[in-house]
This record gives C-alpha cells, sequence and structure tokens, in this order.
C-alpha cells in the first residue's frame, strides 16, 4: 500500500472505524483546506507543492459513529458531502432521488480496499482466510458473488438472506456486522443479515469447514470487538493503491491486529443531496 501523509491518515483511520463526512462552513466562502484535522496552513502548502496531497473541496469534517447517522446528516443539511466507497454509493443513488454523485477533480484518488480484521493471536487463521479469499477469486467464485449481491442489488433486486452451512464438532468464527453498509452489510426488513459480506464470509467458512455465528456491533466498536473477543472476525476499509498490496504496509489499522488480502477494491467517491449547489461548480 502507498504510504500515506498524517492528514490522510487521520481521514482513513475514520473511514475505518467511522464514518466520515464533510461540511462547509457557508456556501459562498472559498473552499477550505485541511488544516481542520490540525496541520498547519503552511505544512499543508508545503505537501501540496510537493504533490504529496490535494486541496480538499470543502472547509471541516465531521465523524459518524455509523454511516445511518451521516447519511441522515447529508439528508437534513447538516453536512455538504459524504465520502464514501461506489458500492454503496450506487445502492444509495439507486434507492433515493434525493442524493446524487459529486464528480469533481479535487476529489481523492485513492482506492478503498475491503478486507477482513483479525487479531494478531489468530495470524494462522488471518493466513487461511486470506488464502481462502485468493481461491474465491481464482475460481470465479467471488465475481459470482460481487454480481449476485452488489451488481444485481445495485439494479435494484434485494437479495436474500445467507444461511451459513453446519459443521458438526468444527470451531465457529464470530464475525461482526454493522448493518449500516448496504449493500455490503446490512440487514433485512426481517431482520436478517444480508449483504455481500455475509455472503462471502459463509462461503470463506464453508471452505474453512467452520460455523458462522454473526455478531451485531456499532460501527465504531469493531475494533473493540475483536479486543474483547466478542468476536473473531470485522470487515475493514482501508484506502491506498492497491497495484501492489503488502501486509507490512498497511497503516491504518488498529493495534494488535492482523488484515487480510483486500477482497475487493473500490473509488471512492462523493455523494451531495441532489439539490446542492456543489452540483453546479
Amino acid at each position: 500500500m502507498k504510504k500515506m501523509t498524517a492528514w490522510a491518515l487521520i481521514l482513513l483511520l475514520c473511514l475505518g472505524a467511522l464514518g466520515v463526512g464533510v461540511a462547509e462552513q457557508a456556501e459562498k466562502q472559498p473552499l477550505g483546506k485541511l488544516t481542520k484535522l490540525g496541520i498547519s496552513e503552511e505544512e499543508l502548502n508545503a505537501k501540496v507543492e510537493d504533490g504529496l496531497v490535494e486541496l480538499s473541496l470543502f472547509s471541516g469534517f465531521r465523524y459518524f459513529d455509523n454511516y445511518n447517522s451521516m447519511i441522515s446528516a447529508l439528508e437534513s443539511g447538516g453536512i455538504a458531502a459524504i465520502n464514501i466507497d461506489g458500492y454503496m454509493l450506487g445502492y444509495l443513488l439507486s434507492r433515493s432521488k434525493d442524493l446524487a454523485q459529486l464528480k469533481h477533480p479535487d476529489a481523492l484518488e485513492y482506492e478503498l480496499g475491503f478486507s477482513m480484521l483479525l487479531r494478531e493471536e489468530d495470524a494462522e487463521l488471518c493466513d487461511r482466510v486470506s488464502q481462502a479469499i485468493a481461491d474465491l477469486k481464482a475460481d470465479g467464485t467471488m465475481d459470482a458473488l460481487k454480481a449476485k449481491y452488489i451488481d444485481d442489488v445495485i439494479a435494484g433486486n434485494e437479495p436474500e438472506a445467507v444461511t451459513p452451512g453446519s459443521f458438526e464438532g468444527a470451531g465457529t468464527l464470530r464475525v461482526a456486522l454493522t448493518g449500516d453498509r448496504p449493500p455490503m452489510d446490512y440487514f433485512s426488513d426481517a431482520g436478517e443479515p444480508i449483504g455481500f459480506n455475509t455472503a462471502l464470509v459463509t462461503e470463506v467458512a464453508g471452505r474453512l469447514g467452520m460455523n458462522v455465528e454473526f455478531v451485531s456491533v456499532d460501527t465504531g466498536a469493531r475494533a473493540i470487538s475483536l479486543a474483547t473477543n466478542a468476536s473473531d472476525i470485522v470487515f475493514w476499509s482501508e484506502a491506498g493503491n492497491f497495484d501492489n498490496w503488502e501486509k507490512a504496509d498497511t497503516e491504518d489499522q488498529p493495534e494488535g491486529t492482523l488484515v487480510t488480502e483486500p477482497y475487493l477494491t473500490s473509488e471512492l467517491l462523493y455523494a451531495v443531496r441532489a439539490d446542492s449547489p456543489l452540483l453546479g461548480e
């Protein structure tokens, strides 16, 4: 993964652990820079001149404990935009005429990689999960899961709940779900866990001969659920350049954890209200 500057790490930590929204102080003020994150304007300008960062579209950031509250803040006008992955943006746009994608030349160009996070002491399990992910990619299963649980869902279809297999006498993977990141991780109207991540981890567990137990956690409590042994696996997002991914290069993850190889990548994009004045810029 490409090494990142300090402001990017702060921002992307929030992408991994929480939700991040962006806000303007006033519509007619000049677009600000990322000084809200504690980086001085002088230092930031030097980084811009070195080509390390780009100017922000917005004058500040707000952080949210979950994506549902962040989307509500966007819809109510509390923030100007949200920075999310392309899959979630596609889902939101397919379900709401009140939102739109903001296309802007200053948008962040990092990809978002979807991985699974495990405890350091579960290194052997992490390697087995990574190998299962590699096998799913190699035999076409990953593409089939993406088509069914992401592409078809964005097209307007609702997925059915996944029923994990049962292996008598086998170990159980406790998998944390937040339920607020469709089409990756969410719940049906009946309260059943659905989404691409549930289908993927069920397939992985089946190949490992293990049972799955889904555990509901808040988005911001995923790392805590690992540390307290409430779960064994959480779904994680990291931004960077994934053309040459290496475990040793991951920086924006909690201490004492291991991350699997990304199973999917997506663009980082901006969503705004359909009536946003930013769309006219």
